[in-house]
């Protein structure tokens, strides 16, 4: 707030203000403005520092569609740009695409300690785990078939992979990761915390 505030004389009602301020919306920042000036809230996340994240935005008050589409020119080269059907939906991609980053940086990493635990050198095997999260979720990208097809085209009849998908299962892997999501949707939201399940 202090800092539009401060520079809000630099603002102009012709330039489109872009903003990647969380927990922000596009009325309080051209509230803060206090002029009628193109805001256009955005949240990007980690990924987009290698070219391949997302970026979901809503358009505030005074934007056209011509603002729209520079935003869109902008943002598109650093991944995903997709503009959301509400400003609210914006705290939950917050939890869904912003945290999430962190959840499958762990689950590179338990896959990779997996591996050490079997034999295969740390770099080796992270490198590994890695590829196979990127070509995964390529796969899901490029395919028409939903995501737990594809899981189910890995599982043979009494294979390593069923097995291995039946004690991610029994041990809650959805639900947990489903929660995981929504705490952190709910923490964007300002909800309060309950930890005590």
């Amino acid at each position: 707030k202090q800092w539009v505030s401060t520079q809000s004389t630099g603002v102009t009602e012709d330039k489109l203000l872009i903003s990647v301020v969380n927990c922000t919306t596009n009325k309080q920042i051209e509230d803060y403005v206090g002029k009628k000036v193109p805001v256009m809230r955005t949240l990007p996340n980690t990924p987009v520092k290698v070219r391949s994240g997302v970026v979901v935005a809503y358009p505030g008050s005074y934007c056209t569609d011509q603002h729209t589409a520079l935003c869109k020119s902008l943002m598109e080269p650093l991944g995903l740009f997709s503009i959301l059907p509400s400003e609210g939906l914006i705290d939950v991609a917050s939890g869904l695409c912003g945290s999430s980053p962190a959840f499958l940086f762990l689950m590179v990493d338990a896959m990779a300690d997996a591996g050490v635990r079997m034999g295969i050198p740390r770099a080796v095997a992270t490198s590994l785990a890695a590829q196979t999260m990127q070509g995964s979720a390529k796969m899901v990208l490029e395919s028409s078939e939903h995501p737990i097809q594809l899981a189910n085209n890995v599982c043979s009849p009494g294979g390593t992979t069923i097995e291995g998908v039946y004690r991610l299962n029994r041990a809650g892997f959805k639900g947990t990761v489903m929660d995981a999501v929504i705490g952190s949707i709910e923490k964007t939201q300002g909800k309060e915390m309950r930890y005590n399940y």
